[in-house]
Formats: C-alpha cells, sequence, structure tokens
C-alpha cells in the first residue's frame, strides 16, 4: 500500500501528498490541512500577515478551493486567488 506521502515516479524533486483535506474552521478563521493516514500533517493557514500562519495568497486559494467545491469557506480576495507564485512575492 501506497503511503500519503510519496516521491513522484520521475525524478527527485517532486513529491506528491495524497488525499489532502482542507476545511474552514469558522471560530479561528483559519483554514485547516491535513494528511489523512500521515499521522503528523495538520496544519492551519490564515490571511493575516503578522500571524504565523499568514499567508494571503495560498489562504484566499484554499477558501476558494472550498467555495468551488460547495463547502463552508471564509471571504477571501478574489484577484489573490487568482495570482500565480511570481505574483504573489
Amino acid at each position: 500500500m501506497k503511503t500519503p506521502i510519496h516521491k513522484a515516479p520521475i525524478g527527485d524533486k517532486t513529491v506528491y501528498l495524497e488525499r489532502v483535506g482542507i476545511w474552514y474552521d469558522q471560530p479561528t478563521d483559519q483554514i485547516r490541512i491535513t494528511i489523512p493516514g500521515s499521522g503528523w500533517f495538520h496544519t492551519t493557514v490564515n490571511d493575516n500577515p503578522k500571524s504565523a500562519r499568514g499567508h494571503r495568497n495560498l489562504f484566499a486559494k484554499l477558501a476558494r478551493a472550498l467555495k468551488e467545491a460547495g463547502a463552508p469557506h471564509p471571504e477571501f480576495d478574489e484577484t489573490e486567488a487568482i495570482k500565480t507564485p511570481s505574483e504573489a512575492g
């Protein structure tokens, strides 16, 4: 059985994270990220630039994914959600 985290079959730089789960935690206004089966991968992200967990671009992209899936989601900056990595800084 394949583990939820493994190297790509080709190359040595890419790792695949299988079955990543995300959900919006409204009381904390954070998006939670987990990899079921890893036993340790569970983290959060928010859009507060002063927070250690703050990452506006990632927060917006994950919020957009939640919205498009019809799941509860936070308000987010639509412009930030479509930026490429080079545009996000």
